[in-house]
């Protein structure tokens, strides 16, 4: 098979030939060919001289349009089929002058047509007839064998029909397990704040991503958080001093190792970290809690429904109220905030007063310790605003409804841990997932089970 412009098929043969969307607008096309300085024009006059020749006319691009037409119909040796489009639209495409003058009546189809017209469209068929039960047997057998047959043809070592082979079939292959299960049954399941998130907005993105190595890159958006988070660290252990000039040298002297597309952004991005944190300074220095650790990474067994749940995770800041109880501040570099429903219900500060409550901090303390609540401290919202924004979330009650939904979460997430299976759950995080070829929830991908 070869595809060929009218041009090029000139002096060329086959059995069968196609000519197809032959429209109004394209076949003849009586648009002026010209080069943008106009060489075209430039020949001889009839004593050798240069000169300019006229411009071809309209009735002359018709006698050459219909010349190809018919270079291109008469390459055919036994049929020619001739393919045009014809809108219900008055405005739309409509079929070419130049089939009336093949002196054929046209026949029109509407919809597909019985055969396939190409050799994917062919196998369809054939394994749709190969896998139909009301099919008789030979039908079928005789369905199997084309595509056998097709599977066999190769070139340069390679199929040349791979989809007839049906190791390629979804579905043909018993799923694949592995050797080693995702966490190890004898040890609690592990479960951190940003795993439970993605646990609950959707299993299989979180499956592709953090287990089978579909990760990827890191946005510049996290290493301007990483910033920002190792400098509020150092103010508060009193590595560096609370100043705003002072932290900004920090910034500057690692700024030109970070990778930006434009010189413009780079600028964009640098002022935003000065703005966050000038609003981290203002923020430590009106905080009348008691500060206790920064960046802590913790760890604590808990039992949920008959599962036993290893919570973890790092808080950015603790702090102790004038009760002594803890609050973990969570610090955010990014340029929205959620709304305070969203906040009510964030999983992440839910579960760091859940492992304060569990004693996760007991032990670094000395003393038992009582969640009094968590936070959000917003740093780079853009806005004009220099103070942070404070979002808030109160403390659980044991048997409150929030430790409640929470513990839900956590038997939830322990459970499609433990019985390996991630299903692909669709909502307005599907837009940015990298994911979507291979998703059973959007695509083709229900070949994947997780």
């Amino acid at each position: 098979m070869r595809l060929l412009t009218a041009h090029r098929s000139k002096g060329l043969e086959w059995e069968l030939v196609v000519v197809a969307h032959v429209q109004q607008d394209g076949w003849p096309d009586l648009r002026r060919r010209s080069s943008l300085l106009g060489a075209d024009r430039i020949g001889l006059d009839p004593s050798g001289a240069p000169d300019l020749v006229p411009p071809v006319t309209s009735r002359a691009l018709l006698t050459e349009e219909r010349r190809l037409f018919y270079v291109a119909c008469t390459r055919a040796r036994k049929r020619l089929v001739v393919t045009a489009v014809a809108s219900t639209d008055d405005e739309g495409e409509q079929p070419s002058r130049f089939l009336a003058e093949l002196e054929i009546t046209p026949e029109h189809r509407i919809g597909r047509p019985p055969r396939p017209l190409s050799l994917g469209g062919l196998v369809a068929e054939l394994r749709r007839t190969v896998a139909e039960p009301t099919t008789s047997q030979p039908l079928r057998e005789a369905a199997a064998r084309r595509l056998a047959a097709l599977a066999a043809e190769q070139a340069g070592g390679r199929q040349l029909v791979p989809q007839a082979d049906p190791a390629s079939w979804w579905g043909t292959r018993a799923p694949s397990t592995s050797a080693r299960p995702v966490r190890d049954p004898d040890r609690p399941v592990p479960i951190s704040a940003s795993m439970l998130e993605a646990l609950t907005t959707c299993p299989a993105q979180w499956f592709f991503g953090r287990e089978a190595g579909g990760i990827s890159a890191a946005h510049q958006a996290v290493n301007l958080g990483q910033i920002v988070h190792a400098l509020a660290e150092r103010v508060a252990t009193g590595e560096l001093p609370a100043d705003v000039e002072a932290l900004m040298l920090e910034v500057d002297a690692v700024w030109e190792r970070l990778a930006f597309r434009t010189p413009w952004s780079r600028k964009r991005e640098h002022d935003r970290v000065r703005k966050a944190i000038s609003r981290f300074v203002e923020w430590h220095a009106v905080n009348p809690r008691e500060f206790l650790d920064s960046e802590t990474r913790f760890a604590t067994a808990v039992e949920v429904d008959g599962q036993e749940i290893m919570l973890n995770g790092t808080a950015d800041r603790l702090e102790l109220t004038s009760d002594g109880d803890v609050v973990v501040v969570d610090f955010k570099t990014s340029r929205g905030a959620p709304s305070g429903p969203s906040v009510k219900a964030n999983l992440q500060l839910a579960l760091y007063q859940y492992a304060v409550d569990a004693g996760a901090l007991d032990e670094q303390a000395g003393r038992s310790l009582r969640s009094g609540g968590a936070e959000l401290v917003q740093l780079g919202i853009s806005d004009d605003t220099p103070v942070a924004k404070v979002q808030v979330q109160e403390a659980h009650a044991a048997d409150g409804p929030e430790r409640q939904r929470l513990r839900l979460g956590l038997s939830r997430a322990a459970t499609m841990i433990r019985d390996e299976t991630f299903p692909a759950v669709p909502g307005p995080h599907c837009r940015d997932c990298t994911f979507t070829s291979i998703c059973p929830a959007r695509s083709a991908g229900s070949v994947t089970a997780q």
